[in-house]
């Protein structure tokens, strides 16, 4: 009776051994399985989650309106420097108009 005693604690201690294994096995297991869990939580919010679609196209918007404001400055600089060059071209056939009538009215004195 005593040896049934003895191999019954001993199958005993080892069953539980196995048990406790087993239980933390599990928990391995049930943490693994709850951080996969969260995390397609998370993906599947993020595939629904429009905001960053929105910020990009909010982005675009203001990108198009910043390149027509430099389009209509750039125009405004364009046209401000053709007015200049006119007016440069202008005021040297006045000088030239101005040489040459000048030339002409003087043209018929004889030097001393």
């Amino acid at each position: 009776m005593q040896d049934t005693l003895a191999e019954t604690k001993e199958r005993y201690k080892q069953g539980s051994g196995g048990v406790t294994e087993l239980t933390k096995t599990l928990a391995q297991i049930t943490e693994a399985l709850e951080s996969v869990k969260a995390q397609m939580d998370e993906r599947g919010t993020n595939m629904t989650d429009a905001g960053p679609l929105v910020r990009i196209k909010q982005a675009l918007t203001r990108l198009k309106q910043e390149v027509q404001q430099m389009d209509v400055r750039i125009g405004v600089v364009e046209h401000s420097l053709l007015l200049a060059k006119i007016r440069d071209r202008s005021a040297i056939r006045e000088d030239m108009q101005a040489s040459v009538t000048h030339a002409a009215t003087f043209g018929d004195l004889k030097p001393f």
